[in-house]
Order: structure tokens, then sequence, then C-alpha cells
């Protein structure tokens, strides 16, 4: 699925753009991050790496502060473009792939 910044609000457009700038290996683990998200687009990890701290330091992903359970961290993806988000996790669910974003 190739989206492009037309496809989404304005509003949006900045973090799809942001999103194709991505190196790919934070890309990758964005993406995983996304095919492991629920309906809430909520996901959880079992640790902090360097990659979830460059995405949520871009503001890709934002930490869940309600989440209280030992050893798992919980994390909202794409929080603040669900046009985005829901078009990337449609297409996760259909393919399990994305080509330039």
């Amino acid at each position: 699925m190739l989206l492009r910044p037309e496809q989404l609000p304005s509003q949006e457009r900045a973090t799809l753009l942001q999103l194709q700038r991505l190196p790919s290996g934070d890309k990758q683990l964005l993406w995983q991050l996304l095919l492991h998200t629920n309906k809430d687009h909520v996901c959880t990890i079992k640790q902090i790496t360097p990659g979830i701290t460059r995405l949520e330091d871009a503001g890709l992903i934002s930490r869940n502060t309600a989440y209280q359970n030992r050893g798992t961290y919980s994390y909202y993806v794409l929080r603040n473009a669900p046009h985005l988000m829901k078009k990337l996790h449609a297409s996760a669910q259909k393919k399990g792939g994305l080509s330039d974003a």
C-alpha cells in the first residue's frame, strides 16, 4: 500500500512525511509495534530499547502512563494521527506489509 499525503487530513500529513523519513530500522520497529496494536492502537512491550526511545522522542509513540503491569510497558502508536493509523493498521492486518511508509 502506497500512501500519499493528499489521502490524509492536512494535520496528519506531516506525520506521514516524518514516517517516510525514518531510518529503515526505526520503520521496521514501528511496523512491528503497529502489527501488535489492539483496536485502541495500544501495544505492550517487554523492554524499552533505544529504538523505542527514538520513536517516543519523535512523537510517533507515546507511553500509556495509566498502564501498571510489572515487566511490561504500554504505548499508544500514532496517537495524534488516527486516520493514518487506521490506514496503516488495515494494511498490516490485510497484507502484513507496506511500501514507502
